[in-house]
């Protein structure tokens, strides 16, 4: 199989989800091996990989590097995963990745719009040569080796209760299935977030609000939640710097959960 990049160079504009502030990407072809990089207002450039530069998994991923910030990654990569796009340069203007409507929709329907292009290298899967697992009291993730990517995925929240998914990938389906799942919160968790500096950005164009009597906008799909967290974990495992091929099960999972696995599985990787 042979790597990609996109045809084109595309920009999306908005207002952070945490942030609140105005940003702006610009997402540029790369030649292969390149893998996804952000380059911080064209003076620091920083590789997607999870070594030594995650500062936060709290509410979303934020990642860090020579006193530079780029906050909520997780849905500019899962789209760029999600579509198999190995090579892409982003430059960022601002500290956050917009928000969009909450999803990754519209970062697919403008990749799409400019095309994915073939290079002549081989793309470099993560084969797992062994299960790998985290458990933490009811939460927990595992993966197991496989030819494919195949993902299993539990929730359960007060007033949405349990939900669950499998989802075997492919980039069709990332786009129709998983792609326009939007983020949600808590209406009894808004004071708090306020108070951590977090969803200064947060609205109901960009999030739904779950609370008692029901949710802030009509679903996407009946099982929107769950769809979301596998979103959120579809870019979250991107920082591996490349694809993999694994069956992956999450119970109750989230960032933290996420990039723990990424953690481990790069310890079992490079100690090859």
């Amino acid at each position: 199989m042979w790597q990609t990049t996109i045809r084109d160079r595309i920009e999306i504009d908005g207002i952070g989800l945490h942030t609140g502030r105005k940003s702006r990407i610009m997402i540029s072809p790369a030649p292969a091996d390149t893998g996804i990089v952000f380059n911080f207002f064209n003076k620091n450039s920083l590789k997607v990989k999870v070594d030594s530069m995650i500062v936060s998994t709290n509410r979303g991923t934020i990642l860090a590097h020579n006193g530079y910030f780029i906050y909520t990654v997780e849905h500019i990569l899962s789209a760029l995963n999600g579509l198999e796009i190995d090579n892409a340069e982003i430059i960022l203007e601002g500290e956050e990745i917009p928000s969009c409507d909450g999803s990754a929709k519209f970062f697919v329907d403008k990749l799409k719009e400019v095309g994915i292009e073939t290079l002549e290298k081989t793309r470099r899967v993560i084969q797992l040569q062994e299960p790998i697992w985290i458990f933490n009291g009811d939460k927990g993730i595992f993966a197991l080796p496989s030819d494919k990517l195949s993902i299993y995925y539990i929730i359960e929240f007060p007033w949405i209760g349990r939900q669950w998914i499998f989802y075997e990938h492919s980039p069709t389906k990332y786009e129709q299935e998983v792609a326009p799942a939007r983020t949600f919160g808590f209406e009894e968790e808004i004071e708090t977030l306020v108070t951590e500096g977090l969803a200064k950005g947060g609205s109901l164009l960009n999030s739904i609000i779950v609370g008692k009597n029901g949710y802030s906008s009509p679903l996407r799909y009946p099982d929107e939640f769950v769809r979301h967290k596998l979103l959120d974990l579809m870019g979250d495992i991107y920082l591996l710097g490349r694809r993999i091929n694994a069956t992956i099960f999450v119970v109750k999972g989230g960032h933290n959960l996420h990039v723990e696995l990424v953690k481990k599985i790069k310890e079992v990787i490079d100690g090859r």
